[in-house]
C-alpha cells in the first residue's frame, strides 16, 4: 500500500468542489458555492499527507478570476500553487500532461513514483 504523502490527488472545480454559477457570455463566474464537505474532506487529505491539486477546464474564464473565487470560497489555501492547472479535458492529454509533470517533479525529489487521484463528477 501506498503512503498517502506520495499521493497527489487532482480535483475539479464544477460540481465536484463546488456549484458554479457563470455568466451567460460565459467568461465570468457570478457564484461559486462550496458543497459542505468538501472543506474537512480536503482539510483529512492534507492532514493525511496528500498533496492537493486542481485540475479544471476554466473555458472562457481568466485564471486570475478562477482563483480569486477560489480564495473567495475559502478553497484556495487547501491547494498547492505548483499543482493548479487548467485546460480542457476533452481528451487525455491534459491527464497526461499532469501526470508527466508529477514524475518530473517527483524525480527531482525523490527515487518515489508518487500516486496520482484525478476527482471529478
Amino acid at each position: 500500500m501506498t503512503a498517502l504523502s506520495d499521493a497527489l490527488a487532482f480535483f475539479d472545480i464544477g460540481n465536484t468542489l463546488a456549484a458554479v454559477r457563470v455568466s451567460a457570455p460565459g467568461n465570468r463566474i457570478e457564484e461559486l458555492i462550496v458543497y459542505p464537505d468538501v472543506p474537512p474532506v480536503l482539510e483529512a487529505l492534507r492532514q493525511e499527507g496528500v498533496h492537493l491539486g486542481i485540475l479544471s477546464d476554466r473555458g472562457r474564464i481568466p485564471e486570475e478570476q478562477v482563483n480569486e473565487a477560489l480564495e473567495s470560497a475559502g478553497l484556495l489555501p487547501f491547494f498547492d500553487r505548483n499543482l493548479i492547472l487548467y485546460g480542457p479535458k476533452d481528451s487525455a492529454r491534459l491527464f497526461e500532461q499532469v501526470a508527466a509533470r508529477v514524475l518530473h517533479l517527483s524525480r527531482e525529489e525523490t527515487a518515489a513514483r508518487p500516486t496520482l487521484l484525478f476527482v471529478g463528477e
